[in-house]
């Protein structure tokens, strides 16, 4: 049997076979993520929801009360900091545990997920990277939560800044998309075609 037989068997079975009780560890397994890859994954998802949380309260709203606290929560640059750090982490993680991990489904299913992955990750790592780049370009100072990691200068690199002012708006609202795509098909595997995709990332492997 080749690797992508194997692979359609093992995601075919766990949807099938009688559900097995696991205890769920640090490391990944082919029936589950373990707590490192769902902590990582939750975070990501509460930075981001953060991020466009304050981003649509201020187009919204304008500058209140409420703007303003959600700001002092989520500076914009510092939550993009941490969402570059994470989403190193996570490309760490997975390398670590790439022969261990759930498969993939089966088909152009599979293959479709699969480039939603890359994509997202590929913005998680550009979206902040870019604009810390172009905030340094600038001369600006580089602040996370007040601390300031690069003092402001006097400086004006365009190549630095062409970049993020070009595509940064674009493509974080190509990222709220896929978002929202990613939600939905977790709520289709749950609720119409009752998998355990979603169980592998919130609950334990037998439920």
């Amino acid at each position: 049997m080749d690797k992508g037989a194997a692979n359609a068997t093992a995601f075919n079975s766990d949807h099938t076979s009688k559900p097995i009780q696991a205890t769920i560890g640090w490391q990944d397994s082919p029936s589950h993520y373990g707590r490192i890859s769902r902590a990582l994954h939750w975070l990501t998802a509460a930075l981001v929801t953060l991020q466009f949380t304050v981003l649509l309260a201020w187009r919204g709203m304008g500058e209140n009360a409420i703007t303003l606290f959600l700001a002092s929560i989520g500076p914009h640059g510092s939550l993009g900091f941490m969402l570059l750090i994470v989403t190193l982490t996570r490309l760490g993680w997975a390398w670590v545990n790439r022969k261990q991990r759930p498969p993939q489904a089966p088909g152009w299913g599979g293959r479709m997920a699969r480039l939603v992955h890359i994509t997202f990750y590929g913005l998680l790592i550009w979206l902040p990277a870019f604009a810390i780049l172009r905030q340094y370009g600038r001369g600006g100072a580089l602040r996370f939560y007040g601390m300031e990691l690069v003092p402001e200068v006097e400086r004006d690199i365009t190549w630095m800044t062409a970049p993020a002012d070009l595509l940064h708006g674009p493509l974080s609202w190509l990222l709220c998309a896929l978002v929202i795509g990613h939600i939905a098909m977790a709520l289709i595997h749950r609720f119409w075609l009752k998998d355990r995709v979603l169980a592998r990332m919130v609950r334990g492997s037998g439920r």
